[in-house]
């Protein structure tokens, strides 16, 4: 294997790792057996295995599935914050070869943190699509991001010196989304924990009386979750949102909507001019809304 295809199949097992994991390795597996892959590490034959091909498509059929549920989506990949970053750096360790430690613990790192850029990136992208729960949308993204894992490892294999600057592309496209992608990071480590603190039954006085802390799901000019202060009185409230600029204050009409589900709550305003503004809460913080109004 010569430079261009080794860096063109580490950036492709890592950006396509975050993606769905369990689709690379059905892919390189069965390219492999069809002949389509030629010339493997042997790291990577392993794939081809057939324990290890039923293995991957039970996981893989699990995730298809998982991924067109929208309220059931944010919890799966919450867990496979995890998985996809750890399986992208096992990947990249079989497809170094025959390089030495030093290589394949970088290759190994770089193959980690791809998988988690492009894994927060699709948190992001199917948090947001949740301001639309339409299982339409969530299978059609979905079913666009299990295409690009295929077409991503078998362009990084076969075509690398096109892999490349298309890699390159998506690398920088997820350096220029960073701020966005630690907040994603930031909001699920949040959503975990008021799981299980909202076991607790925290009161208004240990939350800081009426101001409920939330993460913008939909509102225009306020950015896809940022953090957001939502200060309920009798018959009013207004919404504070934390911005690199400066705040954003917006005065509401009145305490909205309140959806509840497992893993988040969130709520419908409106603000005095009618425009729509939708919060999602933690389950901690969904206790304390509910109580205020």
């Amino acid at each position: 294997m010569d430079f261009a295809q080794g860096l063109s199949s580490l950036l492709g097992i890592g950006v396509a790792s975050g993606l769905n994991v369990y689709a690379v390795v059905l892919t390189v597996g069965l390219a492999q057996r069809l002949g389509w892959l030629h010339g493997l590490p042997e790291g990577l034959s392993v794939l081809g295995n057939p324990i290890v091909l039923s293995v991957a498509a039970v996981f893989y059929l699990a995730e298809f599935v998982a991924d067109k549920v929208p309220g059931f989506t944010p919890i799966w990949d919450g867990v496979h914050t995890f998985i996809r970053p750890v399986g992208a750096a096992l990947l990249a360790m079989g497809a170094m070869g025959d390089l030495d430690p030093v290589m394949k613990t970088v290759a190994m790192v770089v193959a980690g943190s791809l998988a988690l850029g492009t894994h927060a990136t699709k948190m992001g992208t199917r948090l947001a699509a949740h301001a639309v729960p339409d299982p339409v949308t969530h299978s059609a993204i979905s079913m666009a991001e299990d295409v690009s894992v295929v077409g991503l490892i078998l362009l990084a294999y076969n075509y690398p010196m096109i892999a490349l600057p298309v890699m390159g592309v998506i690398v920088v496209g997820i350096g220029f989304m960073l701020p966005f992608l630690f907040r994603v990071l930031g909001f699920l480590l949040q959503t975990l924990l008021g799981r299980i603190t909202s076991f607790t039954k925290p009161g208004l006085a240990s939350k800081g009386g009426s101001v409920v802390t939330g993460y913008v799901r939909s509102g225009k000019g306020l950015g896809r979750l940022k953090k957001g202060y939502l200060k309920i009185a009798p018959g009013t409230a207004s919404l504070r949102v934390r911005g690199w600029f400066g705040d954003k204050e917006v005065t509401l009409r009145s305490p909205g909507r309140h959806v509840e589900g497992f893993f988040l709550d969130f709520v419908e305003l409106s603000t005095t001019d009618g425009k729509l503004i939708s919060l999602y809460l933690t389950k901690d913080w969904g206790g304390v809304y509910r109580d205020a109004i």
